[in-house]
């Protein structure tokens, strides 16, 4: 009888001993998969859940012939027809390409109906004010950095990290703000450029020269400083005011952001 109760007493420690080594593994195992989930997305909650977010979707540029099929078009209408297309289908163009096309059109009416569809659906938008030049009309450029200032986008395409302009890209924007015949224009186009891109102090400094009145020069100095990629060199840029008093206050504003 005693041997019974040994084997029995054998038997029940056995079975504990290997339902605790049941649960070791799976502690184990879930805290290994838990690693393997941390490392393969390290976007997570607070208490540890994984945070699905679904891939971005790869911009698919349309392709030159597309380009030249709107040159076909005898009609301005029959062109706004082809962008609704190319745009819903999820077809995106570069600002070379949009300009090219905007050049098409025979009214700026209807060219402006068309960049308001392309602003959306531009790969390089920090080039986008190229496409002003082909607007006839100052009032319809006025309109269109108008929309564009007013219609920011949060690009869920990942398609794009604040621009750096190079040497070229800056003479090609220095020229084109001296072709300006209006501060006012000259202020609204410099902080369209701006928006999208990011500069030295030296460049903003450049560019803020191309303006006439002080006044002007002083909104868009202000308005540029967030896209300096050196702000402690920003005095070169607030160097370009004329007037003590507005370079002051300017340096006012930004100490105090």
């Amino acid at each position: 009888m005693m041997i019974g109760i040994a084997v029995a007493a054998l038997l029940l420690a056995t079975e504990n001993v290997q339902a605790q080594s049941r649960e070791t593994r799976g502690t184990r195992t879930e805290r290994r998969n838990e690693r393997i989930i941390r490392q393969e997305d390290p976007r997570r909650s607070e208490r540890g859940r994984v945070i699905i977010q679904e891939p971005a979707r790869r911009v698919k540029v349309v392709d030159h012939e597309v380009i030249r099929a709107f040159d076909r078009e005898s009609f301005d209408s029959n062109r706004l027809k082809m962008a609704d297309m190319v745009f819903s289908t999820g077809g995106f163009m570069t600002a070379a390409q949009i300009r090219d096309v905007s050049a098409m059109f025979d009214f700026d009416s209807n060219r402006i109906k068309f960049l308001k569809k392309a602003w959306l659906n531009c790969v390089d938008r920090y080039n986008f004010y190229r496409v002003l030049e082909t607007l006839e009309f100052s009032s319809s450029r006025d309109k269109m950095i108008k929309f564009v200032m007013d219609t920011p986008i949060d690009d869920p395409h990942d398609m794009e990290i604040a621009h750096k302009v190079n040497n070229a890209e800056m003479n090609a924007i220095i020229k084109m703000l001296k072709k300006e015949d209006f501060d006012s224009t000259r202020e609204k186009l410099a902080k369209m450029i701006v928006s999208g891109s990011m500069l030295t102090s030296r460049q903003i400094a450049d560019m803020a020269k191309t303006f006439t009145f002080d006044s002007n020069r002083y909104e868009f100095l202000l308005y540029a400083y967030r896209s300096s990629v050196d702000p402690q060199n920003y005095v070169i840029a607030a160097n370009t005011l004329e007037f003590s008093t507005n370079r002051n206050d300017l340096m006012r504003k930004i100490t105090r952001r």
